[in-house]
């Protein structure tokens, strides 16, 4: 299994946060990392996710798999066949202090090809959740 990890703190409560994270339609007016994201946070519901990688525009369909509001968010994503590549994505809000977050995103890649394309992917993955990082903190700070 690989793991990927980055994290920003925000200077704004997790509802703060969780509320900016949640609005799936503004995405394209701030995210660049997710470019488009649609669909309900309700565990065993699919999503349709569009990601900026680089130059690579790359589109899936994750199915939820945990939702704690304002807290966390998980969704598990295969590629081709379930074994082959699949991708456990998290998006946690830890309370730290008053009215200050931190946001934490991480994913872990298992199956067959991981080896394979997840150190392959690494540093546009990485690169999108500093971008992503920046973005919600920049927006939400602003908001409060």
């Amino acid at each position: 299994m690989r793991r990927l990890r980055s994290e920003v703190e925000i200077d704004a409560s997790p509802e703060e946060v969780w509320k900016t994270f949640a609005d799936f339609r503004s995405f394209p007016t701030w995210n660049p990392f997710i470019r488009q994201a649609k669909g309900k946070l309700v565990p065993g519901k699919r999503l349709k996710i569009k990601l900026q990688l680089g130059r690579r525009v790359v589109k899936f369909r994750p199915k939820v798999t945990f939702v704690n509001e304002p807290l966390e968010l998980r969704w598990r994503a295969r590629q081709w066949i379930p074994g082959l590549f699949d991708v456990d994505r998290r998006f946690k809000i830890e309370p730290v202090g008053d009215s200050r977050s931190r946001f934490v995103q991480s994913e872990s890649g298992s199956g067959l090809l991981s080896p394979f394309l997840m150190p392959l992917m690494r540093r546009r993955i990485l690169r999108g959740y500093e971008a992503f990082n920046g973005a919600i903190k920049a927006r939400v700070e602003r908001r409060s």
